[in-house]
């Protein structure tokens, strides 16, 4: 059956169709890949039977995996997630290790810009345990999500969740550190991505204007504002954005680009002027 169901999401043209059939299938037998592979043999019931060809087809439809399963892992924990919050990416995981790196091991406060599933500030406020993070989304079902996420990995306390656009109502100077993984996507280069990122992902979680750029032209406004003098802002980036984000942050302090597993420029870190 897994061997069908990456034929047919093959032929479909899905992504990654051998590993989608066998997370589905792992998810129906409720076991590990590893498990999986050891033991291609198992003979399923009607129920499991019925329940992996149900999943087959919504993903045949190009529905992504981790709403499929209701979850996708991120810095190595599982985060709920569903059609209101942007799918976490392996990259965005280069923002939690530069928390690590810079941070000084205080009670530092820090804000999650856009958080969507909570997937970053929850990840951080494991990494750094005496910091404290506010993490805020435009979409009510994002903040809703993200609540969920922070009390099942422990961080429900030092993390709160609320409505906000853009950090408006965090008081100003207060922050030791800006994450975010804001919208970067232009119009047009929302037509060429996969089907299943735009059929089916949020749109104002990927979309930022004619550009790409007007999110991160807003975050350097308002960071200005919110970060002490010192405080620094972590920002991703599109893979081909680098030179007009460093032309955004062109008067801020020790600006450097951090490069992901692929080699692409996708982190911004700058010092507030």
């Amino acid at each position: 059956m897994i061997n069908e169901g990456a034929a047919a999401l093959e032929e479909s043209g899905v992504d990654s169709p051998r590993l989608s059939s066998r997370l589905l299938m792992a998810h129906v037998l409720g076991c590990s890949q590893e498990r999986l592979l050891a033991g291609p043999h198992t003979c399923l019931s009607p129920d499991q039977a019925f329940a992996f060809r149900a999943f087959l087809a919504r993903r045949l439809a190009g529905e992504p995996v981790a709403y499929i399963l209701g979850y996708k892992e991120f810095y190595g924990l599982d985060f709920k997630v569903d059609g209101r919050v942007l799918i976490p990416r392996p990259e965005t995981e280069l923002l939690v290790d530069l928390a690590r790196d810079f941070s000084r091991g205080g009670s530092e406060l820090f804000a999650d810009l856009g958080t969507g599933s909570g997937a970053l500030a929850v990840s951080i406020a494991r990494e750094l345990p005496m910091s404290f993070g506010l993490a805020c989304d435009i979409c009510p079902g994002a903040i809703a999500v993200a609540r969920q996420n922070a009390l099942l990995h422990g961080v429900g306390q030092r993390v709160m969740f609320f409505i906000s656009d853009m950090g408006m109502g965090i008081k100003p100077g207060c922050l030791d550190f800006i994450f975010s993984n804001p919208p970067y996507l232009s119009e047009s280069e929302l037509l060429r991505v996969s089907r299943e990122v735009s059929r089916y992902e949020p749109r104002q979680a990927l979309v930022s204007g004619c550009s790409g750029l007007e999110h991160i032209q807003r975050l350097e406004t308002v960071s200005r504002v919110l970060l002490k003098s010192g405080g620094m802002i972590f920002l991703e980036m599109g893979s081909n954005q680098s030179r007009a984000v460093q032309d955004i942050f062109s008067d801020w302090t020790r600006v450097s680009i951090h490069k992901d597993l692929a080699g692409h420029e996708r982190i911004l870190k700058g010092t507030r002027p």
